[in-house]
């Protein structure tokens, strides 16, 4: 007899009882598991029976189907099949009668037969399971064509957050009506959209970036042994809405850039601004984030003490953003030994700490503010958020800072205890332990490789930024020089420095009793410039006279109309006469005679007539 290859999965009989091999224990024995009362037990390769069995020329006796039946036939089907072969196995032995036979097995005598003609004494008690009536599953039924319209509908229409099965279902209705093809159910188009890759179908509905999130295996992570080996920085748009200062009316959202050190979860550094990312929003946070916040604290009414985290982080990981990738951002990097990582394009899970960190603040903290936006439509429904806006930009930053401080305090889910806990464990905790970070020893001169810069002309008035001029005695010599560049703290506008003969030169407010400001005050007073009731330079501020603007413009319409009115009507005189002079000519007229003399000389001044003179 040809040999049975011997694999997990197969059915076999144990024991006399139907079973199925699940592993193999050792060279002599192997394991199988009953099938009627899933009971597991071991036994020797020679008492087992091999299914499906196969006669001296190599046929299955049992055919692959009646296999697969077997295993994945249930308990209740197993039994009832071995009860049939039975009482059917009796009835050929003469055992019983055939009355006997259809009382046992409750069925009619025609019923009976046809299953007696699939009973199989050589292939036992599987001869008599039944098999499921219907398509089997996953049978498809379709034409080919209508096939080919299905799998092109879900390539061009399932796409985008829009994507449906009726969208794709109407197509291939379009596509077999012109066609003159049979229209597929719906549950038809449904059953091979299920069939496509998981993966697939949700890149198509949400995109690439969604699905690599979803779906894409994420293993290990990095390991970090101390605070500052590694930070990311990322920006948001926070969901609230500010207001300004004088009016109290909706201003605009903030932008948030900020900096988390991955060891501790420490918010490093950040910088809140009312305009899109920049440059200044990636170095102020850097320097944030690298010096001590002393003035920066005591600006805001803050305890120094409360937020004493700072130092240059050896790794800084970003996105690609152009404002992370331009090349003065990063040699300032290089200069101050900062290795500049950026994440691979579309895998947003290697900054997961600051996005959860931000999305934390969000739904934690941010959406409980008045004029707060929430995080989408379905959250924002009936909430007016300009009406609602009550903060001020300098109120929401000195709200942030405390927050900020709050946040160090608590304690974090994956940390065991709170960030400012973590940081502690680490700086000031005795022994070998460093009790701060390194400080930087030239801080002006940090700041100077961070900080923005634009160039200006000297005038003799000084230096014109953010309209307003600087001064210092060192200019005088410099009256006239054109694109010179300077560099200013974002933080603190009241100095700003200018490079001059190889060195940076401090010029400071040329109005003493000027108070300094920070550029996102100016930024915001600006704004509320922009807003109704504030006038811009070259405005009407008297309203009243913007009659006399409507009036003058209809004064010149009137005025250009007549004049048009005017030309035209002496264009067609001018043209009547030169045509009745040109009739003239052609027309023989009396030349006359008279002497010129004799004519009256209409150039002189007329004299008066005073009457005959009969003397």
């Amino acid at each position: 007899m040809s040999s049975v290859e011997l694999r997990e999965g197969l059915v076999v009989v144990a024991k006399g009882i139907v079973c199925v091999v699940t592993k193999f224990t050792s060279l002599d024995n192997i394991s199988v598991i009953s099938q009627k009362e899933g009971k597991r037990f071991i036994v020797p390769f020679d008492e087992i029976e091999f299914f499906p069995a196969v006669t001296d020329e190599g046929v299955a006796l049992i055919a692959p189907e009646l296999d697969e039946l077997a295993r994945n036939a249930s308990d209740d089907e197993i039994t009832l099949a071995e009860s049939r072969f039975d009482v059917i196995g009796r009835y050929s032995c003469g055992e019983i009668s055939l009355a006997e036979a259809l009382v046992t097995l409750e069925m009619s005598r025609s019923n009976f037969y046809r299953l007696k003609k699939n009973y199989s004494e050589e292939i036992g008690m599987l001869s008599l399971l039944r098999y499921n009536r219907g398509n089997s599953k996953g049978a498809l039924k379709l034409t080919d064509v209508v096939e080919r319209y299905i799998q092109e509908s879900i390539d061009e229409v399932y796409s985008g957050s829009s994507a449906s099965i009726s969208k794709v279902w109407s197509d291939v209705e379009a596509k077999c009506i012109s066609s003159g093809n049979p229209l597929p159910s719906m549950t038809a188009v449904r059953k091979r959209i299920k069939m496509r890759d998981e993966k697939e179908l949700y890149k198509k509905k949400h995109g690439a970036d969604a699905a690599s999130q979803k779906h894409d295996a994420r293993p290990g992570k990095k390991i970090f042994s101390r605070p500052l080996e590694r930070v990311q920085m990322d920006h948001t748009l926070v969901d609230v809405i500010l207001v300004d200062n004088v009016r109290r009316q909706p201003l605009g959202r903030p932008w948030l850039t900020v900096i988390i050190d991955q060891y501790t979860r420490v918010i490093l550094g950040y910088y809140l601004s009312l305009h899109s990312p920049s440059a200044v929003s990636v170095s102020s946070a850097i320097y944030h984030a690298a010096l001590p916040k002393f003035s920066f604290l005591q600006k805001l009414g803050v305890d120094v003490e409360r937020y004493p985290y700072y130092g240059v982080p050896e790794i800084i990981h970003m996105d690609n953003a152009k404002e992370f990738r331009s090349k003065k951002f990063e040699s300032a990097c290089i200069r101050n030994k900062i290795k500049p990582e950026w994440r691979p394009i579309g895998k947003k899970h290697y900054g997961g700490h600051v996005e959860r960190l931000i999305g934390t603040f969000m739904t934690g903290k941010v959406h409980f503010l008045p004029g707060t936006t929430f995080s989408n439509v379905v959250k924002r429904r009936g909430h007016n958020s300009d009406k609602a806006s009550a903060l001020t930009f300098k109120e929401f930053t000195k709200w942030f800072v405390k927050e900020v401080c709050i946040y160090h305090g608590r304690k974090h889910s994956e940390l065991g205890c709170s960030p400012g806990s973590k940081w502690a464990e680490y700086f000031g905790a005795g022994g070998d332990a460093p009790m701060h970070p390194p400080i930087v020893s030239n801080p002006f001169k940090f700041k100077l490789d961070f900080m923005p810069e634009v160039t200006r002309s000297v005038s003799p008035q000084g230096i014109e930024f953010k309209k307003c001029f600087y001064w210092d005695a060192a200019l005088r010599l410099h009256v006239g020089k054109a694109a010179v560049m300077i560099k200013y703290d974002p933080f603190s506008l009241g100095t700003i420095w200018a490079y001059l003969d190889g060195e940076y030169l401090p010029v400071h407010f040329s109005d003493v009793t000027k108070s300094d400001f920070s550029l996102e005050e100016y930024h915001a007073q600006k704004m509320q410039g922009r807003g109704e009731g504030h006038t811009p330079a070259g405005g009407l501020e008297d309203r009243s006279l913007a009659e006399y603007v409507h009036e003058n413009k209809e004064l010149v319409k009137r005025s250009q109309s007549e004049t048009r009115r005017a030309r035209k009507a002496e264009a067609a005189r001018s043209e009547y006469l030169s045509s009745q002079r040109e009739e003239s000519n052609e027309i023989d007229v009396p030349v006359d005679k008279t002497d010129k003399a004799d004519r009256p000389n209409y150039s002189r001044r007329a004299t008066p007539f005073k009457g005959k003179n009969y003397d």
